[in-house]
């Protein structure tokens, strides 16, 4: 819980709000001979090699893509399947989403771009409504399609840095709700905000090992992360970039082996990594909830395995996730899933 990059510049910034519309500029042992308990050990972590960027997007296929993840020794006996290490780590989940969309850079103000914006506020719509989210509620993140969330809005940042690194971003979302552009998130915080960035945009923080939609050294088509706002509450967002030809190009060298495709249209780039970083946001938003120290969280398992929903009308791209529940009735031979027909029941232990 697994793009091109920047140039940092400054344009003005007008925010959008789906139901309300804003334009915003953003600038022991004891006497009776009893022992103390053992000093906790350190949260451990990744190896080296695992920790490419946050949870996030690979550009390869079925490849992890987390720094920082903070796991704890699983109780009981290993679960049967092919992931018997992919568990609950005592982390929050988002039970109820309350998704907001926010589009960085100035081409997104343009016909073409804002038809593009709304197109992808429906997925959002759509996607919360679908059999997607009956995967998700095994892991408590919502009661299935229909009760798992809400979509709140959407923001539009014609100003935002061109190029960025992740305490940019998280500076952007702080000025943002300083603004009263975004909202000061709840205790236990509920907001999954999904930034999606122009071509004109990447991200290039080498200290995140993060560099997206960039000329050179893409190393991920996507992440998702969270901070501590100044109010002291959890905010988790996401950074979808413009997934253009050149960035997949720059990412993977060659189609083979790329969790995106060429044929694929930039549309469906990005509901597919969106979805998976969703489905991450949702049961791992703080690298320590729902996750496999090895093999990653559960967009990480299937990472590039992409699949159709339908909605109504509407047809999505979407990446298959992760289902545990389906790994352990299968012995290992079914596990990655765009949909369900119903909600499936939460894993115990959980939240």
């Amino acid at each position: 819980m697994p793009g091109k990059k920047k140039k940092a510049k400054k344009a003005k910034k007008t925010t959008k709000t789906t139901k309300t519309t804003k334009t915003t500029k953003i600038p022991v042992r004891s006497k009776s001979a009893r022992k103390k308990a053992p000093p906790k050990k350190p949260a451990r972590r990744l190896a080296a090699d695992l920790r490419a960027h946050r949870g996030g997007v690979s550009p390869r296929m079925n490849a992890p893509a987390i720094l920082g993840a903070r796991t704890r020794k699983m109780k009981g006996k290993p679960s049967p399947g092919k992931f018997p290490k992919f568990g609950y780590h005592g982390g929050p989940v988002i039970p109820s989403a309350q998704v907001h969309t926010s589009f960085w850079g100035a081409l997104w103000s343009d016909a073409a771009h804002q038809a593009r914006a709304q197109r992808l506020n429906q997925f959002h719509r759509d996607l919360l409504a679908s059999g997607f989210m009956n995967v998700l509620s095994q892991y408590g993140a919502g009661r299935g399609a229909g009760n798992a969330g809400t979509f709140v809005g959407d923001s539009f940042i014609s100003n935002a840095q061109t190029t960025l690194t992740d305490p940019l971003i998280q500076s952007t979302i702080q000025s943002a709700i300083n603004q009263g552009v975004l909202p000061e998130p709840a205790a236990p915080s509920n907001i999954a905000l999904i930034i999606y960035l122009d071509e004109n945009s990447g991200v290039n923080d080498p200290s995140d090992q993060l560099v997206l939609c960039e000329p050179q050294n893409d190393n991920a088509f996507g992440y998702h992360n969270f901070f501590t706002t100044t109010a002291g509450h959890k905010f988790y967002y996401a950074v979808i970039p413009a997934l253009t030809d050149t960035c997949l190009q720059e990412s993977c060298g060659q189609d083979a082996g790329c969790s995106l495709h060429l044929a694929q249209s930039q549309e469906q780039r990005q509901t597919q990594v969106a979805s998976h970083e969703f489905a991450e946001m949702v049961t791992d938003p703080e690298l320590n909830g729902w996750l496999d120290p090895q093999a990653g969280e559960n967009g990480d398992i299937c990472n590039g395995e992409s699949a159709t929903i339908a909605v109504g009308a509407n047809a999505w791209t979407v990446q298959r996730t992760y289902s545990k529940t389906d790994d352990m009735a299968t012995g290992g031979q079914s596990y990655c899933l765009a949909t369900a027909p119903a909600p499936i029941p939460p894993l115990k232990p959980g939240p």
